[in-house]
């Protein structure tokens, strides 16, 4: 191969690379501020909620890194002039930790979260039930956030909209998108969502909808996928 074919080549695969990163950071920093109540946000409130949607915990002993960012991005997301409690929401795999209780001891013994601000919902295998069995424990709070990837938690935010519609208008945005963060995993959910997307758009009423547990991103548990509401 030619000395300049080859540079065009190589010119192209940058180029392509370029515009795969620009469309993974922008469609996170778009969807962080998307299915929000118009104006959201008191800065009367007292009390905040947030959930922290699990992740299959490794098989080993440990959190994955999936798990660290949530965690993270839950903690930044706590406004000091508020009585705020992280929700961390996620069941077992087969002789292993829930990983509610994973993230939970993640967040108190890393990040510093005292204990009594931390409650755990160890049911849910879906993102559907996260939401689910995790609304009941966060509707006592005058203000509800989702910590996840920006893309996942607007998917969880939708699922609100269905489930308890009357808790939208308590829906505040959480810090969940810091340019160029983890841009692995940002690539890895991005690739997830839009292949879900397209195959629930032309999936047949009688398909299971799939998990976000089944991402691109490696699975390290063996618990089984749970089927996902659309």
């Amino acid at each position: 191969m030619s000395t300049p074919r080859l540079l065009v080549l190589v010119i192209v695969a940058l180029l392509l690379l370029a515009l795969i990163a620009l469309a993974v950071e922008l469609s996170h920093r778009l969807a962080s501020g998307r299915d929000l109540p118009h104006g959201s946000g008191d800065r009367r409130a007292a009390t905040e909620a947030i959930i922290v949607l699990g992740y299959p915990s490794p098989r080993r002993s440990g959190t994955h890194p999936l798990q660290r960012w949530r965690c993270e991005i839950a903690v930044r997301s706590m406004r000091p002039e508020r009585l705020s409690t992280l929700i961390m929401t996620g069941s077992a795999g087969r002789g292993q930790r829930s990983e509610a209780a994973v993230m939970a001891a993640y967040a108190r013994d890393v990040l510093g979260v005292p204990a009594a601000r931390i409650v755990k919902e160890e049911q849910a295998r879906t993102t559907w039930e996260n939401m689910e069995l995790s609304l009941p424990l966060a509707e006592q709070s005058a203000v509800i956030k989702i910590a996840s990837d920006p893309l996942h938690a607007r998917r969880a935010r939708r699922y609100i909209a269905e489930l308890r519609p009357d808790l939208v208008p308590r829906l505040e945005p959480a810090a969940d998108y810091r340019l160029g963060e983890h841009w692995v995993l940002k690539a890895g959910t991005f690739a997830y969502e839009t292949s879900s997307a397209v195959r629930r758009r032309f999936r047949r009423p009688s398909d299971p909808p799939a998990d976000v547990a089944a991402a691109v991103l490696p699975k390290p548990t063996g618990r089984a996928d749970a089927g996902e509401r659309p």
